[in-house]
């Protein structure tokens, strides 16, 4: 393929850059106005976050993440992260003086995201300058990002959860990874994945990618031996550090699985010091020494998880649930199962951007002067396989993989596109270059969707006017009490209202959990002794449930003579009286 004259590079990059994001920002909330006036967040998570806020402005202490009014009087223990609260609570506190608590909400819940996507724009334009290859300009790269239908799902306005903070920390680490500093890149990534860890338990595979990365090119390269000591140790220290100051002393010391615990800061602590000490000791003189260095410090960590999380190997962290809540509510979230258990639309939209940047990897790989710049292209290639290998195993972890795939999707485009500008033929010029747009991310998923014609079947409206705040602010008529509802209405029942509900979908609520599946699952004579076990014994108030919900039909499916199936069909047990409400929702007074 012809070599043509690089791209120059932009005389105002973040003037352009800036721009870009305030396009999207103005389509994303033009595009969302309806959500943002009704206050209607997207998913269940977004609502139980920003009920975290407001319990900590309200006074709930900063190591206190529970939920008090989830399964009361126990509470429903939480495991996530004061980090992802702050800009939150920071933009209410602020304005809250000139505009009243409910819009400053509204401004932190809209605002929040699109600047956590401006941070990741920037990122990802610094990681492109680092790789210092002329043929993949930075600001087309924030192009396709702004067009990344995978990534972008995860920043609209009200899009409050911490998946946006991994696709940035991630974003982070793949600059530690291009930095030219070998010793400060490695602290940069390491500083990331701490920080990722600290907010997520899912950053561990990515921990140990970045590890084993860097840990070949010290293998090639002995100049690369500070990145990976500086890597273990930027990352051991910073974990507990974050741990200790955002959680406190009780999870440092704790075994839970699902969180940054002992059960990882052991191994990531001996890792941080075992690496260095092996470093000094093989000094690194030959390729086989600083393979045998690498290997004893993560043999170490290895070691040590083995003596301290095998608990975690063996069971992971959902073993307490009930057989019923596992299968029929755990194994129901999509977003965390494998591909082979996913629709074929959505097992193409995982594969093909990661695939294609792959593609466009190895043949800027394979065009690059031999020297730094191939070495960092070999690093994205690295690092992009093996975060593919991880979205293949769980569905959600897709946002990293393609922010992985977009400098090698920039680089085959702009390839493709200068290949195309040499057809002799006008026509072909036109029509070639517009046929590019099938492998931009969203050309690529809206092709293959179309192709295969397996998208799933929308909600049914019932199942979508089910969370609304004209839906939920119906139960305002109630006086304030324990509610048994599906687990999908619970976030929303807290965030609009002042009732307490026994469960909601956040699995360290293993009680709440159990009894709502178990209860709905059960027949009608068999669940009111579960549904009156909760509440400490005395049993919720009111029995909630609304038509068209995926999750009750779900369980009507699996049990036609259960109690969600029973309800559906209009058909209460004597133990729930019917309580007239307008709307969607309906209520039933629980027999004591």
């Amino acid at each position: 393929m012809p070599r043509k004259p690089r791209f120059a590079p932009a005389r105002n990059p973040m003037v352009l850059l800036v721009g870009l994001w305030l396009i999207f920002c103005m389509i994303a909330l033009f595009w969302f106005r309806q959500s943002i006036a009704l206050f209607q967040f997207i998913d269940v998570d977004d609502a139980m976050r920003l009920q975290q806020v407001r319990d900590w402005i309200g006074g709930q202490g900063w190591f206190d993440v529970s939920q008090h009014r989830v399964n009361p009087p126990l509470g429903g223990p939480m495991h996530w992260s004061r980090i992802v609260d702050l800009p939150i609570a920071a933009i209410i506190l602020l304005t809250r003086p000139f505009v009243g608590m409910a819009t400053a909400e509204l401004i932190a819940c809209t605002a929040v995201p699109l600047l956590l996507l401006g941070c990741l724009c920037a990122v990802l334009h610094r990681a492109m300058r680092l790789l210092a290859d002329g043929d993949a300009p930075p600001l087309f790269a924030v192009a396709l990002l702004l067009v990344t239908p995978t990534i972008l799902i995860q920043f609209p306005p009200l899009r409050i959860d911490h998946h946006g903070w991994q696709i940035l920390m991630a974003g982070v680490a793949l600059c530690g990874a291009l930095d030219g500093a070998p010793r400060r890149g490695g602290i940069v990534a390491g500083l990331a994945i701490a920080l990722w860890l600290t907010i997520s338990s899912e950053g561990l595979p990515y921990a140990a990618l970045l590890g084993g990365t860097f840990a070949m090119r010290q293998w090639t390269d002995g100049a690369e031996r500070p990145r990976l000591t500086g890597y273990a140790a930027a990352l051991g220290a910073a974990s507990a550090l974050l741990v200790l100051v955002t959680r406190g002393w009780s999870a440092v010391s704790g075994n839970e699985c699902d969180s940054l615990t002992s059960v990882y800061l052991l191994p990531l602590g001996g890792f941080a010091i075992a690496m260095p000490v092996a470093d000094r000791l093989m000094r690194g003189t030959t390729a086989g020494r600083r393979l045998i260095a690498a290997a004893l410090g993560a043999g170490c960590a290895a070691l040590i998880f083995l003596l301290s999380g095998q608990h975690c190997a063996t069971n992971g962290p959902f073993a307490a649930l009930s057989p019923l809540a596992y299968r029929y509510w755990y194994m129901g979230v999509v977003e965390g199962l494998p591909i082979w258990k996913q629709e074929i639309g959505m097992a193409g939209v995982i594969l093909l951007p990661a695939i294609t940047g792959l593609v466009g990897t190895a043949l800027a790989w394979r065009a690059a002067p031999r020297g730094d710049t191939r070495i960092r292209w070999l690093t994205i290639g690295l690092l992009l396989f093996g975060a593919t290998l991880v979205s293949m195993m769980v569905m959600r972890a897709i946002t990293v993989a393609h922010l992985c795939a977009l400098p090698g999707t920039a680089w085959l485009l702009i390839a493709l596109f200068r290949r195309v500008q040499m057809a002799r033929y006008s026509l072909a010029r036109v029509f070639g270059s517009a046929a590019l747009v099938l492998l931009t991310p969203v050309g690529m998923a809206a092709s293959w969707l179309g192709a295969v014609d397996s998208v799933s079947a929308p909600s049914k409206a019932a199942g979508k006017i089910c969370r609304t705040s004209a839906t939920i602010d119906t139960l305002d008529r109630l006086p304030p009490s324990l509610l048994f509802t599906p687990l999908d209405l619970g976030p929303d029942i807290l965030v609009r209202t002042p009732h307490s509900v026994v469960g909601t979908g956040h699995h360290r609520n293993l009680r709440g959990i159990n009894a709502v599946v178990g209860a709905f699952l059960a027949t009608p004579d068999r669940s009111r002794a579960i549904v009156m076990a909760t509440g400490g014994g005395r049993g919720p108030a009111y029995l909630i449930t609304c038509p068209g919900l995926n999750e009750l039909e779900q369980y009507a499916k699996v049990r036609p003579d259960g109690l969600a199936a029973a309800l559906l069909k209009g058909r209460a047990p004597g133990w729930l009286t019917p309580v007239p409400m307008a709307g969607a929702i309906r209520v039933y007074r629980v027999a004591r």
